[in-house]
């Protein structure tokens, strides 16, 4: 890669770290384009070099900080079924402890439907693949209503998620490993 394009991308990734900074401490509507290039230490101008608008760095700011999620429904080959389960849970808080600025503004901006609905179906598409991986894990793990628990799965990680982001002092750790544990045995159960 040679160096003018080495450049921009860092210049990019520097805006959009900037962006996604603001958004999270000052909340969307509230931070301006302005802010954003005094944050990154670029002119205006130069920042729309990069970006087109603030929706356009929240859409690229989205797109990646969710691909992180993604990426923690990649099986390991070497893992069974329910080891898969326990790593993707395990690493879904992971990415959220890495980045909980990021995902405070994720969580908060999903109530805003304005600012999500250009994003609605690509969301849509990957809720609808979170679920279908789940359900062959859990069907695989031995679950006997694998559809139904991918969707309670879904939904409890993410009513732990929103506490842990909300409450500084939530023991994520604690509840982290009671749900394992309730998972594991629920499976053996089955």
């Amino acid at each position: 890669m040679n160096k003018r394009v080495l450049k921009r991308e860092t210049s990019a990734q520097n805006i959009l770290e900037s962006a996604m900074e603001l958004f999270a401490q000052q909340g969307f509507d509230r931070t301006s384009i302005r802010q954003i290039a005094q944050s990154a230490g670029i002119s205006l101008g130069l920042l729309y070099n990069y970006y087109s608008s603030k929706e356009e760095l929240l859409k690229a700011g989205l797109l990646k900080g969710r691909q992180s999620v993604l990426e923690s429904y990649q099986k390991p080959e070497e893992l069974s079924a329910y080891q898969f389960l326990d790593h993707h849970v395990r690493t879904t808080f992971k990415v959220l402890e890495e980045n909980r600025n990021f995902w405070k503004l994720y969580y908060s901006l999903r109530l805003q439907s304005d600012v999500v609905k250009a994003l609605e179906k690509e969301l849509e598409a990957e809720n609808q693949k979170r679920l279908n991986l789940l359900t062959q894990h859990l069907a695989a793990a031995g679950s006997t209503s694998p559809t139904a628990e991918a969707r309670l799965m879904v939904a409890t990680l993410d009513g732990m998620a929103h506490h842990y982001l909300m409450h500084p002092d939530y023991p994520l750790q604690d509840v982290l490993i009671r749900y394992l544990l309730q998972l594991k045995n629920h499976l053996k159960s089955d």
